[in-house]
């Protein structure tokens, strides 16, 4: 039997309360789940990313994958991968000759569509409207389509639902002697799957007939039925990792994904979330992921409940949301330049582009995207390593103190310790060099230091004076008069304040004498976030 792992900060008492709430999704800090979010990859600057995906259960798994640019979490690649049991599947992202990124496998594994043998460039389909003419004095236009954006951003793995190895096969039919989707997806001795071209099939129309699970997914809801269990199996067991590799630096740093557990709630449909190919869903915002969650603070664990408060869709947003909620973040930063030392930090928000579609926004974020940035204030704290914080600078300024700039259409910064998150992913560089290779989602930070090692937080809080209102805030239910507040609330009293953030830190030395013998060496590791989060109620 596959047993549930629950997250190791949990004490024995809340263990017997988690265990009491299967139906509830949770984020497994043992690293295994139904949903996966990679915070980062990068093809910039000479940057290679590898993504692994495993399938640690005895199922066969049909799961999306979903690759986001990080400025708005715009789609530029996404495909189902169906996993036989124990499957591992690998890809890279890399530059593509036309300046985008793109997305190649030497891997078995069955996806749908089939990945080109030289590999799939990404697109820029769902961000060509980011643009505006300028106006009669030639000012306030921009184009920001260009496919280099795709260079960076993010990737999302959600499990769709489970194949049955005994049914009755559907999408074979034609055949003398049938199999089924599982057998399909089915590796054999040589690490080869019995017959992917059925899936691809499937899901194709050919001299004017749909396949079998086309055809199901164009009635009703839009997914596919055939040869999946009746139920729902939370088995879960999906891990990822992803490594960041730069060869003409010869320095790489690897980082694990975050995962989400029971993100399905028990009693639903085997095949409930399988979507065609280039479907945006299934999502973090279906209607048929959970509404429930369970928060882990302080060794003690909460089952909140989102359903009462807000819509379908919403409610499984905040849901999960509730997951990733965060207050502070604290980390360390070294910049000593006769170390060769930078320092990155990742701040990605996996569910941001779900509240800034249009205005006006949903809470917990505060501002639409204007087709260039979104920019979410937060307060900067920076102490070195002997206990000393600097003052913020009182002064406000119009001029630019970043390096690299903020994007365009960040407003003027209040103060020296404001610093604006601007994007899905954003990338603060600590070093007048970026450590992960970053430029496209790059704000510097340089200016801010008074020292050159130390650790440092990044606030979201209401409390620590940022401006984060926005009237006429879509779903505000803190609000009295509508305004976006960092705050989600669950159905009863319970409130977490913040952002819903993943992330880590990025540190790199290069060493210009390796070995005292004129080598040029490299060294990068990434760190994960220490966070906090402020919560009423709970």
């Amino acid at each position: 039997m596959n047993k549930k792992v629950l997250p190791l900060a949990v004490s024995a008492a809340a263990a017997v309360a988690m265990s009491s709430a299967q139906a509830s999704m949770y984020l497994n800090e043992r690293g295994m789940g139904e949903a996966l979010i990679f915070p980062f990859y990068s093809a910039e600057n000479g940057n290679n990313t590898l993504i692994n995906i495993a399938n640690t259960t005895g199922d066969h798994k049909a799961v999306k994958v979903r690759i986001l640019e990080g400025e708005n979490s715009a789609e530029v690649l996404d495909f189902n991968l169906y996993l036989s049991p124990e499957d591992h599947f690998s890809f890279a992202i890399s530059k593509h000759a036309d300046g985008g990124g793109m997305l190649a496998t030497s891997d078995k594994s069955c996806t749908v569509p089939a990945i080109p043998a030289g590999g799939q460039p990404f697109v820029n389909y769902e961000y060509v409207g980011d643009k505006k003419a300028a106006d009669k004095d030639g000012k306030g236009g921009f184009d920001n389509t260009s496919i280099a954006r795709s260079l960076s951003g993010y990737v999302e793995v959600i499990e769709m639902g489970q194949l049955d190895p005994k049914a009755t096969p559907v999408l074979d039919k034609a055949s003398k002697t049938p199999i089924t989707a599982a057998a399909a997806i089915t590796h054999d001795a040589d690490g080869v799957p019995a017959n992917c071209a059925l899936l691809v099939a499937a899901w194709s129309k050919k001299d004017d007939v749909d396949g079998a699970w086309k055809a199901e997914a164009d009635v009703g809801k839009g997914v596919a039925n055939s040869e999946f269990y009746t139920t729902w199996r939370s088995t879960g067991g999906l891990y990822g990792y992803g490594v960041v590799i730069n060869v003409p630096d010869g320095a790489s740093f690897g980082y694990d994904a975050v995962a989400i557990d029971d993100l399905v709630p028990a009693g639903k449909a085997g095949h409930i979330l399988h979507y065609s190919p280039g479907d945006k869903e299934p999502s973090f915002a279906d209607v048929d992921i959970d509404t429930n969650a369970i928060h882990v603070s302080n060794g003690k664990s909460a089952d909140l409940s989102f359903g009462g408060n807000y819509a379908a869709g919403v409610a499984q947003l905040q849901s999960v949301n509730s997951l990733m909620m965060t207050t502070a973040v604290m980390n360390d930063y070294v910049t000593d330049a006769t170390i060769g030392a930078q320092t990155d930090w990742l701040f990605t928000f996996p569910t941001k582009k779900y509240h800034i579609g249009a205005a006006p926004t949903m809470e917990p974020f505060s501002e639409p995207w204007n087709g260039q940035s979104a920019c979410e204030p937060t307060a900067l704290n920076v102490w070195d390593r002997e206990e000393s914080n600097p003052p913020a600078d009182p002064k406000e300024s119009e001029d630019p103190i970043f390096s690299p700039p903020p994007p365009p259409g960040t407003p003027a910064t209040p103060g020296n310790n404001d610093v604006p998150l601007c994007y899905e992913s954003t990338v603060l560089q600590f070093a007048a060099e970026s450590a992960s290779e970053s430029s496209n989602l790059a704000l510097g930070i340089a200016a801010e230091l008074d020292a050159a090692d130390g650790w440092a937080s990044v606030t979201f809080a209401q409390a620590a004076g940022l401006d984060t209102t926005l009237d006429n805030c879509t779903g505000a239910v803190n609000g009295a008069t509508g305004e976006c507040i960092r705050r989600i609330q669950a159905d009863g009293s319970q409130t977490l304040d913040g952002l819903p953030m993943v992330g880590f830190a990025v540190q790199r030395y290069v060493n210009g004498d390796a070995g005292g013998a004129g080598v040029l060496a490299n060294y990068a590791a990434a760190t994960g976030h220490k966070t906090s989060v402020t919560t009423s109620g709970i």
